[in-house]
C-alpha cells in the first residue's frame, strides 16, 4: 500500500514527466518536426530561429493569407535597418514587388542625439536578402521617397520606425493605398519610447476609421489590422 508521501512522490514524478513531454513536443513544433499547411519548411525554420518568433509567425500567416485570398498589391517595409524582416518578407512572396523605405543611415536629422540604426547600407540589406529581383530600394527621408508611387496599391505593409512623426507619415501614405483585405503591421506599439509615440500615432490615425488593431505579444508589442 502506498503511503501519503509515496503518493506525493508519484504525483510529482508524473507532473515532471508530463512537463518534459510537453517541452519535447513544443521544441519539435518550432524545429520543423510538425508539418502545417501554412508554412513551408524554410519558413518554419526562419520563424523558429528568428529573434522574435511571435512577430515573424504572425507576419508569415498574414503573407500566406494574402496569397491564398489573392489580395492584390505590392509589399512594403518602412524602417528596414539591416534587412532581417525584409529577407523574411521577400521569402514569402517573391513574385510581388517589395518596396523598402529607409534612409539606410539611421534617423534623419538626429544630429548625434539618436545614433541607432546607422550601422547599415543598401549593400548590407542586399546581401541579407540575396535575390533582390522585385525588390525596390527607396533611399532617403520618408515620405519624400514615395514620389512616383501615388497610384501604387499594397497588400502587406510593415511600419517599424520607432517614433511618432514617421509612424504618422507612414499611416497617412499607406492606408489610402491598401487593398481591401490587406494587412498593416506596426512595430513598437507598446514600447515606451518617445513617450509611447508609436501607439499615439496609431490611435490618433485610426480614431475615426473602421479598423481595430489587434495587439501581438511579441518583442516591443506589434499591432496589426486588416483593411476593411
Amino acid at each position: 500500500m502506498v503511503g501519503a508521501s509515496g503518493s506525493r512522490e508519484y504525483f510529482v514524478r508524473s507532473v515532471l514527466e508530463s512537463a518534459k513531454e510537453a517541452h519535447r513536443w513544443y521544441r519539435g513544433v518550432f524545429h520543423g518536426s510538425m508539418r502545417t499547411p501554412t508554412y513551408s519548411r524554410e519558413t518554419a525554420r526562419r520563424i523558429a530561429t528568428s529573434a522574435d518568433p511571435v512577430r515573424y509567425g504572425s507576419m508569415g500567416l498574414a503573407l500566406a493569407t494574402i496569397e491564398r485570398e489573392k489580395v492584390p498589391g505590392a509589399l512594403a517595409e518602412l524602417g528596414v535597418w539591416r534587412g532581417f524582416t525584409s529577407s523574411f518578407i521577400r521569402l514569402q512572396a517573391p513574385q510581388r514587388p517589395l518596396y523598402l523605405f529607409d534612409t539606410f543611415a539611421g534617423f534623419p536629422g538626429s544630429e548625434g542625439t539618436d545614433t541607432r540604426f546607422q550601422d547599415t547600407t543598401v549593400e548590407v540589406v542586399r546581401r541579407k536578402i540575396g535575390d533582390c529581383s522585385n525588390v525596390i530600394f527607396r533611399v532617403g527621408t520618408f515620405p519624400e521617397t514615395t514620389h512616383g508611387l501615388e497610384s501604387e496599391v499594397f497588400a502587406f505593409v510593415l511600419i517599424d520606425v520607432d517614433k511618432y512623426g514617421p509612424t504618422s507619415a507612414g499611416l497617412e501614405y499607406f492606408y489610402p493605398r491598401m487593398a481591401r483585405g490587406s494587412f498593416l503591421f506596426v512595430h513598437d506599439y507598446n514600447s515606451p519610447e518617445s513617450d509611447y509615440g508609436v501607439s499615439r500615432a496609431v490611435r490618433e490615425y485610426l480614431k475615426d476609421r473602421p479598423e481595430n488593431v489587434i495587439e501581438i505579444p511579441d518583442v516591443f508589442g506589434s499591432v496589426v489590422f486588416r483593411k476593411v
